[in-house]
């Protein structure tokens, strides 16, 4: 069954991988031979590895130097992939069983359909429970970092990520004659201040987005609508926009219809800067550096590419301003969505896993050093030295904003597999492409168009779980329901325990 499933979905993924975009992952690290004895006496060996985060580029390069420096048998390939275009590369290299020996994970191919294929090696040997004991609670969990309580995936960052922080530029304020103090925390607050930026230049404009990043705008409107309806989540990934109370999706909740309508509001009074509908979150953050835009909203990880890609420093970090200035969060639920697999036919493993040591070793801590992220290892952010004041408020404000929150995996373990099926059924939309197409014009009913994303993902859902329960798995959509839930308090141990009386 399990031979069958593999080749039934390998042939899936042929069918919709984009081709073109794929490298030769096989390389020398396919074809060289094995290494033995001391240092001095291994052949050369070279190991492929590709990742998905521009914000680590600088730290890869620095810190395989690095390794190479302590290893000088072994080189480590890492070509440049642009990260829209890593997740068609990622399924071309699956459909080919043609996979890199490390690689970055990604939604589209997640950990349960990689280990079903029986396309990624565990890493049982790199963690031992000591180790493990070493890094945030919930890291270690079924169906993200784990199947079958065996580790296969290995955390890149913090699992603490991806809350969304407003950035402003200090210059643009002082132009306009304000300060820190003026930093908008509400929606009213930003209308007025925008105003007056307005007011005083014509050519520069309150506020940027990079539009064309679909999942930054879906983040962060998830984020600012929790100020509104916390019952639907604010997370990123297939169960954004997820009520955990009803056991349902509700993309047209309240608080992201009215977010989505601020923003279209924003663009009309010409206090959002009409560069934004065409760009991407990088080119935004460049015309924010350039003084364009007093405030751009982002993840924690522009504090670095503002100052290594675009040389400005003189910027601060505040939370999202919401509706009212009632507060945010941003759901965690114990899962790593950073992290690396390794492929089962690498040739290498041994030096892999040299690689993978060092990795936590050495580039964790510097990603903290060069203010990217913080580390999956509690110690490492106690204890590292951070000389980057704007990092560190990022990080704060960041750490504030997670809350925990009730995950199915942990309720029912058969969740995992319906993940797997409803990755291949749910609609092809999301937030961010139904916000570019709201304020392009081309979608007129809004609360109409998210219904129905709302109507299409919960088919999706139910269809997953009929397949699951009809393959003899007990799962139902109760499992997705969690009524003791209350938003801002974190869900514990306890909580599912309570649940199961």
């Amino acid at each position: 069954m399990k031979k069958a499933f593999s080749i039934g979905l390998l042939s899936m993924l042929a069918m919709s991988a984009v081709l073109s975009g794929c490298s030769d992952s096989s390389g020398s690290s396919q074809g060289e031979s094995g290494s033995g004895g001391a240092n001095g006496d291994k052949k050369p060996v070279t190991i492929t590895f590709w990742h998905r985060w521009p914000e680590s580029q600088p730290v890869f390069e620095k810190a395989i130097q690095e390794f190479q420096e302590k290893y000088p048998y072994i080189k480590v390939e890492m070509p440049s992939i642009a990260s829209a275009q890593y997740a068609a590369q990622l399924q071309a290299a699956v459909a080919s069983n043609d996979l890199p020996d490390i690689f970055a994970n990604q939604n589209a191919v997640p950990t349960d359909q990689l280990y079903q294929l029986d396309l990624i090696h565990d890493l049982d040997d790199l963690f031992p429970q000591k180790k493990k004991d070493e890094f945030y609670e919930g890291t270690w969990t079924e169906g993200f970092t784990t199947m079958n309580g065996k580790v296969y995936a290995m955390p890149h960052f913090t699992p603490r990520r991806f809350a969304h922080v407003m950035y402003y530029n200090l210059d643009v304020l002082k132009n306009a004659g304000l300060s820190e103090k003026d930093v908008p925390k509400s929606w009213d607050e930003l209308i007025a201040v925008g105003k007056k930026i307005r007011e005083k230049n014509s050519d520069v404009y309150p506020l940027i987005l990079g539009v064309k990043t679909d999942w930054l705008m879906g983040g962060f409107i998830g984020q600012m609508a929790s100020a509104i309806n916390p019952d639907v989540l604010p997370n990123d990934g297939a169960y954004a926009g997820f009520n955990y109370k009803k056991g349902e999706y509700e993309h047209n909740s309240a608080g992201i219809v009215q977010t989505m309508k601020f923003i279209k509001q924003l663009q009309d009074d010409k206090l959002l800067h009409p560069n934004s509908l065409v760009i991407d979150y990088r080119e935004a953050s460049a015309l924010f550096a350039g003084g364009k835009a007093a405030f751009v909203i982002d993840g924690t990880f522009l504090t670095s590419e503002l100052q290594q890609n675009n040389k400005f420093n003189n910027f601060g970090v505040a939370p999202l301003p919401t509706k009212d200035g009632k507060p945010q969060y941003y759901a965690f639920q114990g899962e790593t969505k950073a992290s690396v697999h390794v492929s089962k036919n690498t040739k290498h493993y041994d030096e892999v896993k040299l690689f993978l040591q060092f990795y936590m070793d050495r580039i964790y801590p510097l990603e903290l050093e060069m203010g990217v992220e913080g580390s999956p290892i509690i110690a490492q952010n106690q204890n590292t030295k951070m000389t980057n004041p704007q990092f560190q408020q990022a990080q704060k404000i960041q750490d504030q904003m997670f809350i925990l929150s009730p995950h199915q995996y942990i309720r029912n373990l058969a969740a995992i597999k319906v993940n797997t099926e409803l990755n291949g059924k749910k609609p092809k939309e999301n937030l961010g492409k139904i916000l570019e197409g709201y304020m392009a014009g081309q979608i007129k009913d809004l609360e109409g168009t998210l219904g129905k994303l709302s109507s299409d993902y919960n088919k999706a859902l139910q269809d997953s779980i009929n397949k699951v329960a009809g393959g003899g798995a007990k799962i139902g959509l109760n499992d997705y329901k969690f009524p003791n839930w209350t938003p801002f308090e974190p869900y514990t141990k306890s909580k599912y325990e309570e649940l199961g009386k």
